[in-house]
């Protein structure tokens, strides 16, 4: 590394449009990778070499073919890298050789990634905006290959950035890359057409070779397992995490509670006079229910006979984060911004900070295994409603897949964690509160999208 390229110490933060370099890793002798402020945004891009001279070197935003992704990957080879302040690179396993770039339209998170496949081999993805925050990808990326997870893509290294509380955030990190992947909004929602009659069985991407494609049955079950196996692995002790589970005193448990009582309480506002975004009067009592289940859990928690297990999970867990690609299921996603559960109506009082369980050692948060579950079914329930808007749809074949899939998927979890000995991973009267939580922020966001002509908050 030449370190004249990199900016060892801290300059003054910009303002408005006016970024100012803060620190610079260089990748090659031509590309690097920079950080600039902005107001109170970290931006991090890949660049390119401008011209200028050793002294002044000029840099521009690289684009895909300039290298810079290429770069990282080689630099994931090397046998001893020189260290460069403001940045550490956490190497897990060696790339393979690849060579070439094409960048991959992929917008999951709303432009905060940027992704490159480098020789059809490796996928390397850029943060392009990142805070100054615990960021848990870093350590549960490091910690599910230390636990040997086979249920994502292998993980070759990362690329991490030091913020000035000292933070270690994610700028690069490099994946294997997966043939013919395709995201569970894409299958999923072929699945869902599959059981209209709109289309016949999808091509068996997924499918073990030689098997037979069950995809209408067996999928959902196979999504089951592998959410399952996935938190069993957050759930299993590291060197990196000896803990990496804990309980949750009644104060969480309440606080859970008053979160999810918020955003039902908004949603039972919009839905007193008739249906609101997709809202029924009926379902009201049901919802209040569940959300009610957790305030009786709580008080079987601080009598003593029940306990609460909370443990590292995804964060942003929706069928989106669930690759179907030619060797199998795949999560993806971990570096990903949370999934906001937080109540917006502005009628809704103002509701206390919700209380969290802090991991032990990394500055991040434990939570229920419930709270991942409880989003990816509700991801399943926007699958259908999405297919429901198809002209030749049958009415009532979304509903029906959506309530047969979630019977699958739930069945299939509970099984693995039981046949692993972990049935404490899941209180189901958490799922059910988690659920109707979920389905109270998406009848509130379909609402602000009907008043302020959102389509993709309509869905």
């Amino acid at each position: 590394m030449d370190e004249r390229t990199v900016l060892p110490a801290w300059r003054d933060r910009g303002t408005g449009d006016d970024p100012v370099v803060v620190h610079r890793y260089r990748l090659g002798l031509e590309t690097g990778v920079c950080v600039r402020s902005a107001g109170d945004g970290w931006w991090c891009h890949p660049e390119r070499s401008a011209g200028g001279n050793v002294a002044a070197e000029e840099w521009a935003e690289a684009e895909e073919g300039d290298g810079a992704a290429q770069a990282f990957v080689d630099l994931l080879r090397y046998a001893e890298l020189p260290a460069v302040p403001g940045f550490r690179v956490a190497r897990l396993a060696p790339p393979p050789e690849a060579t070439g770039e094409r960048g991959v339209e992929i917008d999951l998170d709303g432009g905060v990634h940027s992704t490159v496949v480098v020789g059809e081999r490796v996928v390397v993805t850029w943060t392009l905006r990142t805070v100054d925050a615990p960021h848990p990808c870093v350590l549960t990326l490091q910690h599910l290959a230390a636990v040997d997870f086979i249920g994502m893509p292998d993980v070759y290294g990362m690329l991490l950035w030091r913020t000035p509380s000292g933070h270690e955030v994610p700028v690069a990190i490099a994946t294997r890359y997966l043939p013919r992947s395709r995201t569970g909004w894409a299958w999923a929602g072929e699945l869902v057409e599959v059981a209209g009659g709109l289309r016949r069985n999808p091509v068996p991407t997924g499918t073990p070779p030689g098997g037979i494609d069950l995809t209408a049955v067996e999928l959902p079950a196979r999504v089951g397992r592998l959410v399952a196996k996935l938190h069993l692995a957050l759930a299993t002790p590291s060197e990196l995490v000896p803990l990496p589970t804990a309980t949750a005193d009644t104060d969480v448990v309440r606080g859970w509670h008053a979160a999810a009582r918020a955003d039902v309480d908004a949603a039972v506002r919009l839905a007193v006079t008739g249906p609101a975004g997709g809202l029924e009067p009926r379902e009201l009592p049901t919802l209040l229910a569940a959300v009610d289940g957790a305030a009786e859990l709580a008080q079987r928690v601080d009598a003593g006979p029940a306990t609460v297990t909370v443990q590292r999970v995804h964060r942003d867990l929706h069928i989106g984060r669930v690759l179907r690609w030619t060797g199998g299921l795949s999560v993806v996603g971990f570096d990903a911004e949370p999934h906001r559960t937080a109540a917006s109506d502005p009628a809704v009082p103002e509701v206390p900070e919700v209380p969290a369980v802090p991991a032990a050692g990394d500055g991040g948060d434990l939570a229920p295994a419930a709270r991942d579950l409880a989003r990816l079914l509700a991801s399943l329930a926007e699958v259908a409603q999405a297919a429901a808007g198809h002209p030749d749809m049958p009415p009532a074949v979304p509903a029906s897949w959506y309530h047969k899939t979630r019977d699958q998927v739930l069945r299939a979890y509970r099984s693995a964690l039981t046949d692993e000995g972990r049935p404490d991973l899941l209180d189901e009267q958490l799922l059910a509160m988690f659920e109707a939580q979920e389905r109270a922020l998406a009848a509130l966001a379909h609402a602000r999208g009907q008043a302020t002509g959102d389509p993709a908050a309509i869905g």
